[in-house]
């Protein structure tokens, strides 16, 4: 993706949209599916939707059950389409990693230990992101 096609929300969240879709637009109040793959900001695979039988991650916009990066980070996507989101810690997993936390929570013991490690010992590291890229499936 070329560097212009990046854009910076006032919150530090960073986007780029990988494909633009061309269904229903997401906006305060939708409820949005997503399809989710999420790396450390060096690339590497931590986890996905895939990985759990493609059970999208599913949530009305503005009302907490998404980390705030991607609350924001989402808005303006239209179904079908795929964005790749650049979060930073702050933005990210505050509140944990555990059931019930605002997601999409990388699911097993792995997974959540490698985001615990970027939550708690590289978030003041300048340039580290959580690097999620996101489908919405279904936008309503």
């Amino acid at each position: 993706v070329p560097r212009e096609a990046y854009k910076k929300l006032s919150s530090g969240v960073i986007y780029a949209d990988l494909r633009p879709g061309n269904g229903e637009e997401v906006k305060e109040g939708s409820k949005v599916n997503l399809q989710w793959v999420l790396r450390k900001s060096n690339g590497y695979f931590v986890d996905s939707s895939e990985v759990s039988g493609s059970v999208p991650f599913i949530f009305a916009v503005g009302d907490g059950a998404a980390i705030q990066g991607v609350d924001e980070g989402i808005r303006g996507m239209k179904a079908g389409g795929v964005r790749r989101l650049l979060i930073p810690p702050s933005l990210a997993y505050v509140q944990g990693l555990e059931d019930g936390k605002p997601g999409p929570l990388p699911v097993g013991f792995g997974p959540r230990q490698q985001m615990r490690r970027v939550m708690n010992v590289r978030k003041d590291v300048p340039g580290e992101y959580v690097f999620l890229e996101v489908q919405a499936t279904r936008v309503r």
